[in-house]
């Protein structure tokens, strides 16, 4: 039978395993940070722990090796793709991208993905499993040993709908924000979903600190019918309406994305139906110009004259709204393009 892996405990839960194997409360801390902050890669590497205990911990719990990893580089903007492998060939892939000073992760929150949008190579791929908390502190870990040390930001946009999996999301996050492990802030980690309404709705009322990014891909109902079969089971009129719940009980800004198609989204016609669904929100708009994915369906990128032209009038109407330069396209690390493959050299 295989063990747990201990990294999956938050602290909390950590040190109910640890009192019920007769350790102290005051050596719980020690034990996390070895496990997090310091990256102990097997119980017998924490030093100062007695043996004894170290070898009670062995014979109930697992720390699991770091996954295999494959790197690609961006030629054009220095973006790093990893592709990471699990124990049992589980796949998901993690982004570090660079901006001016600064630099961010896009972490995975599942292998594969079940909603199958109709734009997105992931969703091609079908949903293969939950990852572990554990996975994706390893994602993250990486990300930062690529970024040079130092992360200034964190983002669930990679492989997966994160609100599908949100218990061990929600823990990653525990584990990242506490400050005996990562001590990572959580103003600084953006969770993005496709429209879990339950969800963004358990988040308002969670003491969490996170941000809400909202992919709404459209504001045209029967469109994104067509794009997201997500859109079946909640509404725009759902979405947003939790959305505003989410708005008024954190009093932080949501942020809504909208994906630029040619010829289906991209008119000023478009730009007032959006105006219309989040004009009595606070929050913010990232206009992203469409993605192509090898062998998806037939979609083409909407212009950038276009999408300007929309930017305007979202402005103009008092809507924060940046059109989002896509990186790392040339290695399929762009948003919508994670295949859980290499990617072109």
């Amino acid at each position: 039978m295989t063990k747990p892996d201990i990294r999956d405990f938050t602290r909390q839960e950590l040190a109910g395993a640890m009192i019920a194997l007769g350790e102290k409360g005051s050596r719980i801390d020690r034990i996390f940070n070895f496990l997090h902050r310091k990256g102990a890669e097997s119980f017998a590497a924490m030093d100062g722990v007695q043996e004894e205990f170290r070898n009670k911990l062995a014979a109930r719990y697992d720390i699991a090796p770091a996954p295999a990893m494959e790197k690609r580089v961006s030629k054009i903007d220095k973006t790093i793709k990893l592709l990471f492998t699990f124990s049992d060939g589980a796949k998901a892939e993690g982004v570090v991208l660079f901006n001016k000073e600064t630099a961010s992760a896009c972490l995975s929150s599942q292998a594969g993905c079940a909603c199958g949008c109709t734009f997105c190579a992931t969703g091609a791929l079908g949903f293969k499993r939950d990852l572990k908390p554990s996975e994706i502190l390893a994602q993250f870990a990486a990300c930062r040993r690529e970024a040079g040390g130092k992360l200034d930001s964190v983002v669930f946009m990679g492989m997966g709908e994160p609100f599908l999996n949100w218990a061990n999301v929600r823990k990653s996050v525990l584990i990242l924000a506490d400050n005996k492990g990562y001590n990572f802030p959580q103003s600084k980690i953006t969770v993005s979903t496709v429209g879990i309404v339950p969800v963004i709705r358990d988040l308002a009322d969670s003491r969490l600190g996170i941000r809400l990014a909202v992919s709404l891909i459209t504001a045209d109902e029967a469109q994104r019918a067509e794009l997201t079969p997500m859109a079946k089971k909640y509404s725009l009129r759902e979405i947003i309406g939790a959305a505003r719940y989410y708005g008024d009980r954190t009093k932080r800004s949501v942020l809504f994305e909208y994906i630029v198609f040619d010829g289906l989204n991209d008119t000023p016609e478009d730009a007032k139906k959006l105006l219309a669904l989040i004009k009595d929100l606070i929050c913010k708009v990232n206009l992203i110009i469409y993605n192509p994915v090898p062998g998806g369906a037939v979609y083409k990128p909407g212009s950038v004259e276009k999408a300007k032209e929309m930017q305007k009038i979202l402005v103009e109407a008092g809507v924060r709204t940046h059109l989002r330069r896509e990186k790392g396209a040339d290695i399929a690390a762009a948003c919508g393009q994670l295949a859980a493959g290499p990617g072109p050299l």
